[in-house]
């Protein structure tokens, strides 16, 4: 049974999957009070994309990416495959996209960027970092690239 993924790092896996799906389901951004009048504030009503608490729009697909990445992980345990690919894949696209929602919310003065951007955001970083870090210790350590080292009986 070979082993490509550490326990710690299926663990880190399962919970950057775990994140990114809260992340989904959270709301992303809130919108901040463009005036006040009698103490009341004052809100513009347009919609937008990330406000609700719930799924709507690419968030199925992206909970179906968390859950694939999770999938090829624990597989990866009883098979001869390399997850290193999908989860650096995953999280390179987890932060492409979800790096430029939050830029679009971060640089208006008109919205605050809420829990569910922060947790997708720490998702694909997780990812990376643990697909990453599975490149980096095949590379590293003689011999777990290409089956047993040869230099040990």
């Amino acid at each position: 049974m070979p082993t490509n993924l550490s326990p710690a790092s299926l663990v880190a896996t399962v919970v950057a999957a775990a994140l990114g799906v809260l992340g989904v389901w959270l709301p992303w951004v809130r919108k901040r009070p463009v005036g006040y009048r009698d103490g009341r504030a004052i809100y513009t009503a347009e919609y937008v994309s990330g406000m609700e608490t719930g799924l709507r729009g690419i968030d199925p697909f992206i909970i179906l990416l968390v859950v694939a990445v999770v999938g090829v992980a624990v597989l990866a345990r009883y098979r001869p495959w390399r997850p290193d690919i999908a989860l650096v894949g995953a999280g390179g696209l987890l932060l492409w996209v979800f790096g430029a929602v939050f830029r679009n919310y971060w640089t208006v003065e008109q919205y605050a960027v809420e829990v569910g951007l922060y947790l997708l955001l720490a998702s694909g970083f997780l990812f990376v970092l643990v697909g990453a870090g599975g490149v980096l210790k095949r590379r590293l350590v003689s011999g777990t690239d290409h089956g047993r080292d040869p230099r040990i009986g």
